[in-house]
This record gives structure tokens, sequence and C-alpha cells, in this order.
């Protein structure tokens, strides 16, 4: 093009003119913390779990394990559920003191408050009902044998509380499970259906008998059921009983997380076991028989390779009696495991979170991805440092404080993304966010993402609003977090109050989405699956990609359950071209669905040929 020559002059010759320019704003942040507006303002909570209690369609909350909130109807509010019928009676609680006596000094009365409380329809009627764990803490080891003091002994056993389908509870007819010679140290716990029968299993991870001692940890425990609420002991049947002595391929060890996953995509759920204490984690592959083996040590699961156990030199010259440890206790402390397909590669990944220290020497394991590379017979470890953007710490002496983690497509734009909830010290623990980019490298978003959460406690994931998108709900520890440091660094603040972070980037960012629940037949039925669909694997294909979820009841420490819910981001795909749903049952046909139409809640009944759809509620 030729410009006329009265306006090229001006641009020639004219003289500059300075001008301000106004500085952009900044990008709203990916999340916003509604926990006020909600009706969650001053509420405490460490401990968070999302689950429907009333059947209405919305999520509920219970918050450490004794505090239940419902949602109101659109899901913008929750208000308090006082009449849920689960029992916290004032109960003296007398602990052990270090000579192995009752410590009357130190005895306390409050409610009594369960170690754990999950939720899953145990009877197959269509709603969640409560699992309520009880930790024995009144054995004491004297060097040769367990001791049972009758003074620490509070009375309280386990229990199964059945719903009613308005999130009122009464207690399940005794079983094995909740009888009195049951008791253990309980820890956590992942539920499914282990043997395929349409009935929910219980897998109890327990810990020490006795802090620090390694004699004799807690056996865990496999709970089969019968489909009313109650359940047998089958652990020593299905080869799941381990030994009271430390440094065995077989030994007990202190179990701070249990999860289930089908790792080898052969039907059967396995279970996996997060050990304490630097020691080999499990991997129980279910062999469909009743039976479980143990493949962790194999497949890279039970820890890294490094297991020399050797103490930097400086620790030594500072603690001259510190020895180096052995092979056994020179692997990870691991509390919570996240269970998705990160590469979409159609087979399950893993990602570890660990407690580690500066000063516990090579061997000790950091929060790692495990890449399942061969149906779960290899795993390619990656630990954060090869993975992720290097954390920030606020001293040389760190320490990753990495209790909770979890996978999702916080975009919704196809590729999975890794949540770490940090804790329990004062070097700089936030729940922090990385987002997956093309290639499968990650970029640290959590100052994008609007949080400033630092002591992290529990996490539990979820759509609670209805629109489309994964929101997170978070609690707060102040563990090692005193006022005088809360004053420094967190404004002040002195109640460890509930987030619940609404996700708004991916309905900003024009991506399209899918969320599916699942019913299944219940027991009774040849191939008929538990009601809820736990165990359940979904596969889709959208846009090109494929992608998969399995839904879990129980990932890892202080009771972390998500909502039994599959999450898909569609990146900009108008439809899903295919739905495979794969029944956790045995003899159970799966089913196939083509064609469906994107941005839709979507319900999927065990054997029916149609589909129910649902538009998003905002």
């Amino acid at each position: 093009m030729r410009w006329p020559l009265l306006l090229i002059l001006p641009l020639v010759f004219a003289a500059p003119i300075a001008a301000e320019e106004e500085p952009a704003p900044a990008p709203a942040p990916w999340f916003t913390n509604v926990a006020e507006a909600a009706g969650l303002s001053g509420v405490r909570a460490k401990s968070v779990v999302f689950t429907d209690l009333d059947g209405d369609g919305f999520h509920d909350l219970c918050l450490d394990r004794q505090r239940f909130f419902l949602s109101r109807e659109d899901g913008s509010r929750f208000e308090r559920h006082e009449t849920h019928g689960i029992p916290y009676p004032e109960t003296r609680i007398v602990p052990l003191g270090r000579d192995g006596k009752p410590d009357e000094a130190k005895a306390k009365t409050r409610p009594f408050v369960p170690q754990y409380l999950y939720f899953a329809d145990l009877d197959n009627d269509g709603d969640p009902d409560a699992i309520y764990g009880v930790k024995a803490a009144w054995d004491v080891f004297d060097g040769s044998k367990w001791n049972y003091v009758e003074g620490a002994d509070h009375g309280h056993r386990s229990k199964v509380f059945l719903n009613d389908g308005k999130g009122r509870f009464t207690p399940a007819k005794a079983s094995a499970f909740s009888a009195k010679d049951a008791a253990g140290p309980a820890m956590a716990l992942a539920i499914c259906d282990t043997d395929g029968d349409g009935r929910l299993d219980l897998y109890e991870g327990r810990e020490y008998r006795q802090y620090g001692v390694l004699y004799g940890c807690g056996v865990d425990r496999l709970w089969r059921g019968d489909g009313k609420g109650g359940f047998t002991d089958v652990t020593e049947a299905a080869g799941l009983m381990t030994v009271p002595e430390p440094g065995t391929p077989r030994s007990s060890r202190p179990s701070y997380g249990v999860t289930h996953a089908d790792i080898d995509d052969d039907g059967w759920p396995d279970l996996l076991q997060m050990a304490y204490g630097r020691q080999w984690n499990y991997m129980w592959r279910n062999k469909g028989d009743g039976t479980f083996e143990e493949i962790g040590a194999k497949n890279g699961y039970a820890g890294d390779a490094i297991t020399h156990g050797r103490y930097p030199d400086w620790l030594k010259k500072r603690m001259p009696g510190r020895r180096d440890e052995q092979p056994f206790r020179s692997n990870g402390n691991t509390f919570d495991c996240a269970v998705g397909d990160i590469d979409n590669d159609g087979d399950l990944d893993l990602f570890l979170g660990e407690i580690a220290h500066f000063w516990a020497g090579e061997s000790s394991d950091l929060p790692a991805l495990l890449v399942n590379n061969a149906r779960g017979l290899r795993f390619e470890r990656k630990t954060v440092k090869d993975l992720l953007p290097e954390r920030p710490f606020r001293s040389e002496s760190w320490n990753y404080g990495d209790l909770h983690v979890a996978f999702l497509d916080v975009d919704n734009d196809t590729r999975m993304d890794i949540l770490i909830g940090s804790g329990d010290y004062p070097d700089g623990q936030f729940l922090r966010l990385y987002r997956q980019k093309k290639g499968g490298t990650f970029e640290e978003v959590t100052q994008i993402a609007g949080f400033d959460w630092e002591g992290c406690g529990g996490i539990s994931l979820g759509d609670y609003d209805r629109d489309g998108d994964v929101d997170i709900l978070a609690g707060r520890s102040f563990m090692r977090l005193n006022q005088k440091h809360r004053d420094k660094y967190m404004d002040g603040i002195s109640v460890n109050e509930v987030g619940l972070f609404r996700n708004d980037i991916a309905n900003r960012n024009g991506n399209r989405w899918l969320n599916v629940r699942l019913v299944g037949k219940g027991a009774g039925t040849k191939g008929g699956c538990n009601k809820s669909g736990i165990g359940c694997r979904i596969l889709i294909e959208a846009g090109g990609v494929q992608q998969v979820r399995e839904l879990r009841a129980g990932s890892g420490l202080a009771n972390h359950q998500d909502a039994p819910e599959a999450c898909f981001g569609l990146g900009k795909a108008t439809q899903v071209d295919r739905i495979e749903v794969r029944w956790a049952a045995k003899d159970a046909v799966p089913q196939v669905f083509r064609n469906v139409p994107a941005n839709m809640f979507v319900t999927i009944e065990q054997g029916k040929p149609r589909l129910r759809l649902t538009r998003a509620a905002n």
C-alpha cells in the first residue's frame, strides 16, 4: 500500500509525545476462597471431606470427623447439621506416661472423636454410610511382650453407622469390625470391593502400637463386607498377614495412609500401603481369587533405589552417636498417594506425598511422581526436584511436609495437574498448585491460583457448586506454627478456619467438561457393582484425547477422601465421542456410550442403555 504524503510527514517529523501508561491490571485469581460467603466463617477444621449426606446431589461437609454441614439446594451455602445421630460422648482420656502407666495428671474429659470417619454406601441403598475408626492407644512394650494397660482404655471401639438417606445415622449391627478384641492402632481406611461381589470391603491401615517401637507395629486389616454394614476379618486368608519383627520383607510397618487402585488394569482393585519411619511401602496385587501378593519391592513403589542410609558428615559430627540407617529404614515417610493418568496413556500413575528433612541424607525419599510404564510391573520415579520448579523454603534447614496430594484438571485442558498440601513445619509449607503444560512439564501457579494457605491441613476435591469444574476444600493445621510465627508470617490469625476455594478459571477460559457419576446394581444380581461405583474405571475419548478416571474412597492420611465423581476437562471439544465404564464387579459387562454432548453432568446406571444428562446449575 502507498501512503499519502500528508499522512507520512507527521509520522516522520512530529515530536514524540510522552504518555503515561496505566499499569496492566493484575489477572484475576483462578480460585476464590468463598468460605465466609458460604456460611463457614470462623469454622475450624484440619480434616475435611466432601460427601453427599442427604442425597440432594450437592456435596455436604464433614469437618474434623465431628462437625457436619449440609449444602443448600443451590450449593451456595452450608448450614450446620446437628441431628446426624453419630455420638461424640464426653469421655475421660488418660494418656500413657513414659513409665507405661496411666498418666492421671494429664487426663482430660472431652467429647470422644474417632481417628477416622469415612463415608461409603455399605448397604447398597443409595446413600453414604459412616465408618468410625477408633485408635487403640493402651498397649505398652516391655522389651519382650506387649501389655494391655486397663486404665488407659477409654472403652470406645470402631463402629459402622447406616444412613437413612437424609443424613441421619443409626448404628449397624455389631460385627467383627466392632468387636472389642479387634481393636488396634487404626490410622486410615480404603474402601473398595476386593472380591467383586457387589459389597464394599475395608482395608484398614494401622500404625505404631506404641510410637517409635518398630517391633509389632499394628497389622493392617482387610475386612470383608456383608452388604449390611457388618464385616469379617479376612486378613490372614487374603495373604496380608505381616510379622511382628522389623526389617523383613513381611514386617508389620506403621501405616500412615492406605488407598486402592487397579494398578495393573486387570479388573481387580490392588491395595496400597504408605509406611512411616522411612520403611518400605507395600503394594498388594489382587490376584482375583481372594488373595494378594506383594509387588511394591519389585516395581519401585516400596521406595527409591538409594538405601545406604548414610547421614551427612556434618550431622555425625554434631551428633557423634548417630548411626547410619539400615536399608529397610532408608526410604520414605509416606502419607498420601494421588492416583490418576498423568500422561493420558491409559494406565494409572501415582504421586507420593512424603515428609523429608534436610538432615536425613539422600536416602530419605522425596515426594515423587511414579509413572506407570508396564501395567504396574515397573514405575519410573521422578522426584519433586526433577519434576517441579524449585520450592522456596524460608531456611536452608528445609523440610518437605507434603502430607496431602491430589491430581486434578484444574483448568479443564485435558491434562492432569498436581495439588500438594504441605504443613507441619515453619519453613514455608503451603497449599501449592502445579499446572501441567504441553510436553508433560509443570509450572507452579500457586500465586495466580490465589492460594496463600500456609500450614495446609487435609484436602478434598469435588464440584460443590455444580458448574463443571473441580473445587477445593482445605483444612488448616497450626502444628509447629505458634502464634509468634503466625503474627510474623500469617497476618496474626488465631483460628484455623476452613478454606473453600471455588474454581473460577475453568469457566473463564472457555474449556468444556464432563462430570460422571455411577450407580451400580448392588449385590444380588450377576455382575452387580456396588451402588456408588467405587473402584469403577471410566474411560473417555474427546477431541482426540483419551482420559481415564477411577472412583476411589480413601486416599491416605487424615481422612483424605474426595467426592465419588469423575471430573473430566475436555479442552475445546464440543462432545465426548466415547464413554466406557468398566464396572468393579466380578462378571460385570462394560458399557459404552457415544456422542455425548460436552458440559453435562452424566449419571450412568449399570445395565441401563440411556444416560441421564443434566446441565450445570449456574
